[in-house]
């Protein structure tokens, strides 16, 4: 839609232009974290407020150029304090509990945080709400009554310059501590798969506020996606749509824009096929057997998520990494989206995670204990003979130790 694809270009042109300074409050949560590491391959300066501050290095990958700012969001002071100079806010505060502590921290917490952003003079605001759920919501009031209040707030405050995010289940992997972590996409990708099925979608539309319980689950990775894209680029003329994917207040000056499902999902995508590649594989496409393997993992990368280089064909490609041919050629290496370089079974680690299907394994293998080093054991006992087993050594030729 011409929503989706003004909110991806904007995000997609030098962001730092558009937001020299972006704050997430909630930062070191689960869906805040997710949403730091997207603004900052945007080329954001990002801040993350929260009580605690800083995450636990065990649960959340390191975010070596981010700002972590402790604050409690009851100190208005503190609050305007870490929002200064902020071109936009995102809110990812919500909580579940008594239905009381629902409305206030859902509700009341987010509208100081609200009023504090537009008192503090920040352009845009985006808060991470949720989809409409029907008859759910008497079942937990408090939760989406809080949740409905931020979201008038955000109308109240920024206007059209503002932007509701509403999506269903949010899949992940979601890390609750350090040996523990809930592997969401499990149930959350085979979910959204089928109730973006055209039947699914056509019972909903049916079932009137009891449809609403079939939204499609949106992946953490792109609501976070959407909320930077919003927050880097969005505007009155976006217009917008209901937390079931359709129209609501498109062209209605001083609402918020209100990003359902459908939105997202389009808007996510568009912003990944503007984006470079995250990960760099080396592979050797001398090898029949590679080749066919690679072939596999290119069909299913449709976002360009990989850059994919072939060391046969750019034999010093490497190099600047500090790689020899030899090397090279011993054992697969990749450049993964933090720029570290990966030899081995963490090399294919850091592919799977931009690969559909495949980016559900690489949280379980790291969580599966021995799962990791035993698989890079069968792999390097592959490695040192698949030159033998694939009649490259008498090809290549020269005397090093992967060629014997």
């Amino acid at each position: 839609s011409e929503c989706s694809h003004r909110i991806a270009a904007h995000a997609g042109q030098g962001s730092m232009a558009t937001a020299k300074r972006l704050v997430v409050v909630g930062g070191s949560g689960y869906v805040g974290s997710h949403i730091m590491r997207a603004a900052l391959a945007r080329g954001a300066s990002v801040a993350s407020v929260s009580r605690r501050g800083k995450p636990v290095a065990s649960v959340s990958p390191p975010l070596d150029r981010a700002e972590w700012i402790s604050a409690d969001v009851q100190d208005s002071a503190a609050l305007q304090n870490a929002m200064k100079g902020a071109d936009a806010v995102i809110s990812c505060l919500g909580a579940f509990g008594s239905n009381e502590f629902m409305r206030r921290v859902n509700g009341e917490q987010n509208e100081k945080i609200i009023s504090a952003a537009a008192a503090g003079g920040v352009e845009r605001f985006v808060y991470i709400s949720a989809a409409p759920f029907g008859p759910i919501e008497k079942l937990i009031p408090g939760y989406f009554e809080g949740k409905r209040a931020a979201e008038a707030a955000v109308s109240k405050h920024f206007g059209d310059r503002g932007t509701v995010i509403q999506p269903g289940m949010v899949y992940g992997t979601r890390h609750v501590s350090k040996h523990v972590s809930i592997p969401l996409g499990i149930i959350g990708w085979p979910m959204s798969i089928f109730f973006q099925s055209s039947p699914v979608r056509g019972l909903a539309n049916t079932l009137g506020r009891w449809g609403l319980l079939l939204v499609p689950p949106s992946s953490v990775e792109e609501v976070a996606s959407t909320a930077v894209a919003a927050a880097l680029g969005t505007n009155a003329e976006n217009g917008g749509n209901s937390g079931a994917g359709g129209s609501q207040n498109a062209g209605q000056s001083g609402s918020a824009v209100a990003l359902g499902w459908e939105r997202i999902k389009q808007i996510a995508h568009s912003v990944e096929m503007s984006s470079v590649p995250a990960v760099t594989l080396f592979w050797d496409g001398g090898c029949p057997l590679c080749r066919r393997e690679i072939g596999f993992y290119q069909r299913l990368d449709t976002k360009k998520r990989v850059n994919w280089v072939d060391i046969h064909e750019s034999p010093s490609a490497l190099e600047p990494h500090g790689v020899t041919v030899d090397k090279a050629m011993s054992l697969i290496h990749a450049v993964d989206n933090q720029g570290n370089l990966q030899v081995g079974v963490p090399a294919f680690l850091a592919v799977w995670e931009q690969l559909p299907y495949w980016n559900i394994l690489p949280p379980i293998l790291r969580r599966l204990p021995f799962a990791i080093p035993a698989i890079d054991a069968a792999y390097g006992f592959w490695a040192r003979r698949r030159l033998q087993l694939t009649g490259r050594v008498h090809a290549l030729g020269g005397s090093s130790p992967c060629r014997k």
